[in-house]
């Protein structure tokens, strides 16, 4: 354990994100999260490790079906055993806070369990995977129709799992978590879908960590079935983005409960899209997907911008005149 937490009052836990980015390319259309963890702090194996497609990966000696050769690395994080804001917890990564999301209840307010916790949130990175290279295109077609819009960008994220650095040592689930250690020692070895490689124990308790937000301004744009129109910059950008990504991804998703807070970056003028849902036609992106309903919502509610327009998107229903003055309402109007 470095040096600098060794003397923490906190309990500190092994946070390891897996990724293998051909198949969460194949799979989602995307291009694969940035790795934010410097190279000098990483833990690194050199064990191959395969994945099956949806689910969080599982390590095997044997490289199989063509799954490309990893590298893996820890992630050392604090965690917060604070009981305010249940669902969230600060952690520290390589020096820098973030927020630390896990589910506890989804609509019916019983209890998820840890490997519910993992699919949700494995659902929730793959919806962010999406959006950014539904983004991307979307830049890209604006800048080559020349038409100007206000600056996005995905938040960046990490996948984790909760472990122990050696294997003799036996994993307790961390007081963030939740989970009860004696609870976890009845459940099964499928529930407890632990990994043992070399030296360490990962275990299923599952963490999705953005960069914290902090003390910035916070625009929502839209709700899980609430897509109104805007006339300003920014808030007409999100609504050719929505036309852009529905068309883009064949007429399968929408692109829902939209918001962004102010970026960390002194230097960049973006804001900072986070916490996204889909609705999908299959219905499986996760929770408040809901379906082909979600999708006819959107047809229904979406009002076209001038920005639409501008980059000759296939109107959603017949086209409705603009009003005298387009979008070119007030100071942050186009």
């Amino acid at each position: 354990m470095p040096a600098k937490f060794r003397n923490r009052k906190f309990p500190t836990v092994y946070l390891e994100g897996h990724l293998d980015l051909d198949k969460f390319h194949n799979r989602t259309g995307a291009q694969p999260p940035k790795n934010v963890i410097a190279s000098k702090s990483k833990r690194v194996w050199h064990a191959n490790t395969s994945v099956s497609e949806g689910s969080v990966l599982k390590r095997s000696r044997l490289l199989s079906g063509g799954s490309r050769q990893l590298k893996s690395s820890f992630v050392l994080a604090a965690s917060s055993v604070s009981p305010v804001a249940k669902p969230s917890t600060k952690t520290i990564v390589n020096g820098e806070n973030y927020v630390s999301k896990r589910c506890y209840t989804i609509g019916d307010n019983l209890p998820m369990s840890i490997l519910a916790n993992r699919d949700q949130l494995v659902k929730e990175a793959i919806t962010l995977g999406r959006a950014e290279f539904f983004l991307d295109n979307f830049n890209k077609e604006c800048e080559n129709d020349g038409v100007e819009i206000s600056e996005f960008r995905v938040t960046d994220f990490i996948l984790a799992r909760e472990g122990t650095a050696c294997v003799n040592d036996r994993f307790e689930p961390s007081p963030a978590s939740s989970v009860d250690s004696s609870h976890y020692l009845t459940l099964s070895d499928a529930e407890k879908d632990e990994i043992t490689s070399g030296t360490a124990v990962i275990s299923s308790i599952t963490w999705l960590l953005e960069r914290e937000r902090g003390d910035v301004e916070l625009r929502k744009y839209s709700g899980t079935l609430d897509h109104p129109r805007y006339s300003d910059k920014q808030g007409a950008t999100i609504n050719a983005f929505q036309h852009f990504t529905y068309l883009y991804s064949n007429e399968t998703l929408v692109l829902a409960d939209i918001q962004a807070s102010e970026s960390h970056d002194p230097k960049s003028q973006a804001a900072i899209l986070f916490d996204l849902m889909s609705h999908t036609a299959t219905g499986g992106s996760g929770a408040g997907d809901h379906g082909e309903k979600g999708i006819q919502t959107f047809l229904d509610q979406h009002e076209c911008v001038q920005k639409c327009a501008l980059l000759s998107l296939k109107p959603l229903r017949e086209p409705e005149a603009l009003d005298a003055d387009g979008e070119d309402n007030g100071s942050n109007s186009e």
